[in-house]
């Protein structure tokens, strides 16, 4: 489990060094409207879904399930670093779904592996540690891109420093972990219906995901709260530091979070974790200044490792393990089908509309999602696995 954690470190250290600056990269850099932020970030997320359903089914199937986890990391490190090489905003497209189709592959693999390496009573806390350990990756990226940014380097050479962190993730995973699945696999066909608790599950996970807009639109936020009190570059540098300060929030709630959701269920601290969302979006509307700044970065900062964490530890929770790959295949499908609709759909009502305009888009479904988590749980009337 360590070592699954100790990889998906320095593979968050890769993309998340990329991604404290690919928006202000997109919107500054390359003189993009943010509705081509929101269409980045929608179809990389749309084309990862694809992916992560047929390698969810397939992880089931398979013995060398581990390998095909490798090359998905690899296959993020290379879309990541074409990058270096884009003159245009389509351009960013091709790198940036050629890297989530990785990611897409690689997830439940090493979500299900996760997942199998622990008992379930302790599921939230694996989780929850998994998450602290990812989320210290997307803290160091974006604290070398400030530095970088800070010295004067621009984007590119950020792009070049992420691949150091890249090669690493690829060579830890492949040689560190261990795939806790000895057995032969004994796959589930998919005419066997999935348990009702788990469908109960993907229902709010599904309307979250429509509201849960990409974090990108946070960091384009951040400049704008901080303007015209501060120049163009200080605010550039702020909203880079709006980044790094939310994964430090994240790193710190994760295992207490994952710890939480074991002692009082999943279900109530995953809701919380859904209107913590909400709440950042109505900040994100009214805020103005530098107590804005560092409201919404706790904020976003608190839900976003909790979502994960706890998301993937109920889904364990209601699904045997022969067939976790195929139901993290389906959560993780299913978040990035939604997320696809919920950036496009930000970037344009903040194009077309105005910022405000996505934000409460944003917090609208979020607060239905938590809503209907909180009354519906889908773990109640269920046998543990």
């Amino acid at each position: 489990m360590v070592g699954i954690g100790i990889a998906d470190l320095a593979a968050d250290a890769n993309y998340e060094m990329v991604f404290a600056v690919l928006p202000l990269f997109i919107t500054v850099g390359l003189g993009a409207p943010a509705f081509a932020v929101g269409l980045v970030e929608g179809l990389g997320d749309g084309s990862s879904a694809v992916v992560k359903l047929w390698s969810g089914w397939y992880s089931d199937r398979i013995s060398w399930r581990k390998q095909m986890a490798v090359g998905g990391y690899g296959a993020t490190v290379a879309g990541l670093g074409l990058l270096v090489a884009v003159t245009s905003w389509p351009q960013v497209i091709v790198a940036r779904s050629l890297a989530w189709m990785g990611r897409g592959l690689r997830q439940p693999i090493r979500s299900a592996m996760l997942a199998g390496s622990v008992d379930g009573k302790d599921l939230g806390k694996a989780f929850g540690l998994h998450e602290a350990l990812d989320t210290g990756g997307a803290l160091i990226g974006p604290a070398v891109a400030f530095v970088l940014l800070s010295t004067g380097l621009g984007f590119r050479a950020i792009f070049w420093v992420a691949l150091i962190p890249g090669a690493l993730c690829v060579a830890l995973f492949a040689l560190v972990t261990r795939d806790p699945r000895r057995e032969r696999p004994n796959p589930v066909s998919l005419r066997v219906p999935m348990p009702p608790g788990f469908w109960r599950l993907m229902t709010p996970v599904a309307i979250f995901g429509v509201g849960n807009f990409a974090t990108a639109f946070f960091t384009l936020r951040a400049m704008q709260l901080v303007q015209p009190e501060l120049s163009h570059s200080a605010a550039l540098a702020a909203a880079v530091g709006f980044y790094l300060a939310h994964n430090a929030v994240g790193a710190a709630v994760s295992f207490p979070a994952g710890w939480l959701a074991d002692k009082v269920g999943k279900a109530p601290v995953l809701a919380s974790a859904y209107l913590t969302f909400a709440a950042a979006c109505v900040v994100g509307v009214l805020g103005h200044g530098w107590l804005a700044l560092a409201l919404m970065a706790l904020l976003v900062g608190a839900q976003n490792p909790v979502v994960s964490a706890v998301e993937g530890s109920l889904t364990s929770s209601l699904v045997e393990e022969r067939r976790l790959g195929t139901a993290f295949g389906f959560l993780n499908g299913i978040n990035g089908a939604a997320d696809l609709v919920s950036s496009v759909t930000a970037g344009a009502l903040w194009t077309f509309l105005s910022p405000a305009a996505a934000f409460g888009f944003g917090a609208v479904l979020c607060a239905v999602a938590g809503a209907v988590l909180w009354f519906r749980d889908p773990i109640k009337g269920t046998k543990p696995v």
